[in-house]
């Protein structure tokens, strides 16, 4: 019984992986900042080692709005057109699966664009004018880069502005937007690194509570049932199953460090090098 919860473990935690690094990133926001959902959390300066995120650049202005559906209805992410300035980036769901690139290289081809994020199931037909994303999950986030003409403070201060250009807010309150809440999260040890104990366990129970069951991850169900992980039941597991998991966590930790060493392992036939 033990071996067969530490691979269901295992097993969930690598299928979670997405969706819980996401989370930790969000956590990291409300725990961090007095940022919350459908706000925008940038950075005025270039990144630094602070910012424990995965594979940052540390030459664009980064602007990372958590978009949040479940309670107000659709919303709308506007993207400035580009001119005085370039917005790149991806608007992905609670599983960082991309709806869609915005700016030049996006559906808006720089020309700027609302972008409309509604709930699941929502049947509404988009109103005339706004780029329709529909979305599987009620939570998601924009990951925005403010491109930079050069290093110098005055081009950094410039991307910051362009970048304030853009906006969120609910779909309901279009015929009279409110100002984007904007956050300064510079300076700041913005840590969404993750752990590999019961903590990681943890945050895949908020996804899973939170987020609507994909009918693709219906076989997970049964699985994460039997590691104390269910829609609607608070995660409590017992000294026992604190135990085992914390195990499967080193073993699937060391399993995702040797699949990603074997990346940057080239094979040669013998005799060819």
């Amino acid at each position: 019984m033990r071996g067969t919860v530490e691979r269901r473990a295992i097993e969930a935690m690598i299928w979670g992986m997405p969706a819980v690094n996401l989370d930790l990133m969000c956590q990291a926001m409300l725990r961090e900042t007095p940022a919350r959902a459908n706000q925008m959390l940038y950075w005025s300066r270039l990144l630094d080692w602070k910012n424990q995120t995965l594979t940052p650049n540390t030459d664009v202005v980064y602007l990372t709005p958590y978009f949040n559906t479940k309670d107000v209805g659709p919303v709308v992410l506007e993207i400035p057109p580009a001119g005085d300035g370039i917005i790149n980036g991806t608007i992905m769901d609670a599983w960082q699966m991309p709806l869609e690139d915005v700016g030049p290289a996006g559906v808006d081809e720089g020309k700027g664009g609302k972008y409309l994020i509604p709930p699941p199931g929502h049947t509404e037909k988009a109103p005339d004018g706004y780029i329709a994303l529909p979305s599987l999950t009620y939570g998601g986030y924009a990951l925005l880069r403010s491109i930079l003409n050069s290093g110098s403070d005055a081009d950094l201060a410039k991307a910051v502005e362009y970048g304030k250009r853009i906006k969120v807010y609910p779909l309901s309150q279009a015929a009279n937007p409110p100002e984007t809440v904007y956050v300064d999260a510079n300076g700041i040890l913005y840590d969404a690194t993750t752990p590999y104990d019961i903590r990681f366990y943890e945050a895949l129970d908020r996804v899973v509570q939170a987020e609507p069951w994909l009918q693709r991850d219906r076989a997970m169900i049964d699985t994460l049932r039997t590691i104390g992980i269910e829609k609607g039941k608070p995660f409590a597991p017992d000294p026992e199953m604190c135990k085992a998991l914390g195990e499967a966590a080193a073993h699937a930790h060391a399993l995702l460090d040797g699949k990603f060493t074997q990346l940057f392992e080239t094979s040669f036939a013998e005799g060819s090098r």
